[in-house]
């Protein structure tokens, strides 16, 4: 009996987990076929920007090779995208007009960069997004011609890219319209710290700021016009490079690379444009499946009630849900769960989890070391952890983020938790028992503890 097909459009990172899942499961249970647009196999994107600052080469992020591929017997196809899908007859059509069927359809398209309203429709040689390989590549052509570089975009992945940057030896300046750095995952106190590290390592930010304009030139007169295919008869005007940026405040920066990452939007356009229901992603239920039966859609492309994901861990859990589903292994349902983020620039550990904002009705403890550059921040509801910030010391991340995720009693363990976990696990340790509040605030000034909720 023939197997049925499984085709997956998409070819990210939620595709190959999806891929290592189903194999766990039942490695015979489908005929497999992949669609990826990149032309390269199955990557690590999250580790784009130590290949950005040079720590590592482009081929140590790859996941899943081509003969990766080829020993598990699934078919990939690259450069010819899909650019329809028949739910009626269960059928797809890509670009060069080849016609598959499926059985099954998995949509993992991925998400596209935001891009700010000054850079729509501006064609200056210079300003490149960051979001993939190629996107790499074409940084990287530019880095040795360029000696200042402008991110835009104080989040994960701008940060990220500023240090890869610098790394290279550019000048770099983080344009953000946040108060703080990464306020979507650490509160003012934490973020303020965060921006002097970066500051020490040589960036330089504008905050509360964006840009209203992009502005270029060509390099000089002789070069204003360049001979295309060799044959004089094409000669077409040499695009416009970059040279500066304006700000809302009408300040300016002399740039000659303008990298932006101020977020994604999921790309749902092939979805929609089928008839399959979408709002800001492709629209799916717990058990990842569309408004179509056979049709299931899996990590950044997808919508779960309000929500939308740029993060790995709903995707890994999207993943598991998905492979149960296909190889009806369990009933299980997706869940959105709190997240946890790291950046990854080198020196600097940081650690957020859960709720970071303090508001009426959760309370929150504080505990920041001036002099070691340390700060806690531990966020409660109903005698329960929600949330935990960590600047410096991040060692207890994990073992907080399991709490948060538990949602167990912690009561007993205050206030001792502040302090990690050594410390609520030492009774049969005496000495590691820390002293008392109104002592640490009295013999150790550096140290400061706080309660309650803070401004």
């Amino acid at each position: 009996m023939a197997k049925a097909h499984l085709i997956i459009i998409g070819n990210g990172m939620a595709c190959g987990r999806l891929l290592d899942e189903i194999l766990k499961r039942d490695p015979d249970l489908y005929r497999i076929t992949v669609f990826g647009a990149e032309g390269y196999a199955n990557y690590n994107r999250i580790m784009l920007s130590p290949v950005l600052a040079g720590e590592i080469r482009a081929d140590e992020i790859i996941t899943h090779s081509e003969q990766w591929y080829q020993e598990n017997s699934i078919t990939l196809h690259s450069g010819d995208p899909v650019i329809a899908i028949d739910t009626a007859t269960q059928t797809l059509t890509c670009q060069s007009g080849s016609l598959f069927s499926y059985d099954k359809l998995v949509l993992a398209t991925g998400s596209e960069p935001v891009i700010p309203p000054a850079a729509r429709n501006c064609d200056l040689d210079g300003i490149l997004s960051f979001r993939n390989l190629d996107d790499i590549d074409r940084i990287m052509s530019k880095v040795s011609n360029t000696r200042h570089a402008t991110v835009i975009g104080g989040g994960l992945l701008g940060l990220e890219a500023a240090w890869g940057l610098r790394q290279q030896g550019l000048e770099v300046t983080v344009i953000h319209r946040g108060g703080w750095l990464l306020n979507r995952q650490l509160d003012p106190a934490a973020g303020k710290m965060l921006q002097q590290s970066l500051e020490a390592r040589g960036i330089t930010f504008r905050l509360n700021a964006e840009i209203s304009q992009f502005s270029g030139q060509v390099s000089s007169d002789e070069n204003s016009a360049y001979l295309s295919g060799g044959s004089k008869s094409e000669v077409h005007p040499r695009p416009e490079t970059l040279q500066q940026v304006t700000l809302s405040d009408d300040s300016v920066i002399h740039t000659g690379l303008a990298v932006i990452a101020i977020g994604i939007t999921p790309n749902h356009k092939l979805a929609k444009v089928s008839g399959i229901d979408c709002d800001k992603g492709v629209l799916v239920n717990d058990r990842l499946q569309s408004s179509h039966p056979n049709v299931y859609a899996l990590g950044e492309c997808t919508q779960f009630g309000s929500h939308t994901f740029g993060l790995v861990a709903p995707l890994w859990d999207q993943a598991t849900v998905l492979a149960d589903q296909l190889c009806r292994t369990s009933d299980s349902l997706f869940r959105v769960q709190p997240c946890a983020t790291k950046l990854k620039v080198s020196g600097i550990d940081l650690f957020s989890a859960g709720e970071f904002l303090d508001s009426p009705e959760s309370e929150s403890v504080i505990c920041q070391d001036l002099t070691s550059g340390t700060y806690r921040k531990l966020i409660f509801r109903d005698q329960r952890l929600t949330g935990a910030v960590l600047y410096g010391a991040v060692n207890d991340g994990n073992w907080y983020f399991e709490l948060i995720q538990t949602q167990q009693q912690v009561e007993h363990l205050t206030p001792d938790l502040i302090f990690g976990r050594r410390y609520c696990e030492a009774e049969s340790i005496p000495q590691l028992t820390p002293v008392g509040v109104e002592e640490i605030r009295t013999s150790a000034p550096e140290l400061c503890l706080a309660t309650g909720a803070t401004s």
